[in-house]
């Protein structure tokens, strides 16, 4: 099946990483991991993970310290990443689910190793709620997109009313937040509403902005 999607696998064991490569390659996926090394920092490895433009999703091992390779496990990584990258589909991966969902912020997240690919039938399953995530996380910037498109036409066009140029300056906040590792292209005063006196110049610049956003936060 041809590659639709690349997942971000955080475990400290390569054969882990090919192991899953493998089972997953035939439902359309991708699988690249992340370079581990004896005592590695926490900010080390969430470098490597921020720099990773190209994954669709996090799928992050909950047991990271289980050879002492580091000194922390999956939950701090899920923390953290939820908290910079809000919304970014990601899952918790665990041969232990009881003892994760202690940790886990979102133990709907959690998914045991040994049930997803325990049959074809729990293999698909597992596979369509990964591109269902994937998916829905694109449908969200898609949409807000289009909002902004036809808000910055309207305001060449017409004019836009002040409840119109909060939602233009909202929704361009939204879009930023998404990923608060990045250095934002172009700072929030762009769409202002001194800046919507000049929408000709506004919409080019904004444009810019969100294909920028688009293609660092997801590839079709």
């Amino acid at each position: 099946m041809k590659t639709k999607y690349t997942i971000g696998y955080i475990d400290e064991d390569p054969n882990e990483v090919n192991t899953y490569a493998r089972r997953l390659r035939p439902y359309g996926f991708n699988v690249r991991g992340f370079n581990f090394e004896q005592g590695m920092t926490f900010n080390e490895l969430m470098t490597q993970v921020y720099d990773a433009n190209d994954i669709d999703l996090l799928m992050i091992d909950f047991n990271l310290n289980g050879t002492n390779m580091v000194s922390f496990n999956g939950h701090l990584i899920e923390s953290d990443f939820y908290d910079n990258k809000p919304r970014f589909p990601y899952i918790i991966f665990t041969s232990d689910k009881s003892f994760a969902e202690e940790f886990v912020e979102d133990w709907m997240k959690i998914y045991d190793k040994g049930d997803v690919f325990e049959t074809e039938e729990s293999a698909k399953k597992f596979t369509m709620e990964l591109e269902k995530s994937i998916l829905q996380y694109r449908n969200h910037i898609d949409k807000k997109k289009t909002l902004i498109s036809e808000l910055l036409v309207k305001g060449e066009e017409e004019g836009l009313s002040s409840s119109e140029q909060d939602s233009l300056i909202s929704l361009q906040r939204e879009l930023s937040d998404l990923d608060k590792t990045k250095k934002k292209e172009i700072p929030e005063k762009l769409i202002s509403f001194e800046k919507l006196d000049d929408l000709s110049k506004t919409r080019k610049e904004a444009e810019a902005f969100l294909q920028s956003l688009i293609e660092k936060s997801k590839k079709k």
